[in-house]
């Protein structure tokens, strides 16, 4: 297991963890808090090794659906995360915690999926 993938874990837990304090209390600034670390962890972790932090690279010889998938997919659960955010602003909470609900399940089948696609199905293109 790549220190990346251990990264992605401890920011999905995270997520998690704030997401279960927030229907909890209800949307409170420190659930919120606590997901927007999950999820700048998400992002920081997927980003910097496309800026040259080579600690963090996966070095993955290739790509197939099922990672690319997991791609687009992370990007909707960032998205959506940030809608989340401004139904919270607008005090539109049941809404707010479906969302948070909707994303805590996409996120994990981005994980799942981009897993799969690395380790499961065949990789096309690049070096192997």
């Amino acid at each position: 297991m790549s220190l990346n993938e251990i990264l992605y874990i401890v920011a999905y837990s995270v997520f998690l963890a704030g997401a279960s304090v927030s229907f909890r209390q209800n949307g409170s600034r420190l659930s919120v808090g606590i997901m927007t670390a999950g999820v700048v962890l998400d992002v920081l972790v997927s980003i910097l090794p496309l800026m040259g932090v080579k600690a963090l690279s996966m070095n993955v010889g290739g790509t197939n659906a099922a990672i690319v998938f997991g791609i687009a997919l992370g990007f909707v659960v960032w998205l959506l995360y940030g809608v989340a955010l401004v139904l919270r602003a607008m005090h539109k909470m049941e809404r707010y915690h479906t969302v948070i609900a909707v994303v805590e399940i996409l996120w994990f089948i981005d994980f799942i999926s981009f897993l799969y696609g690395i380790y499961k199905f065949p990789l096309h293109g690049g070096t192997q």
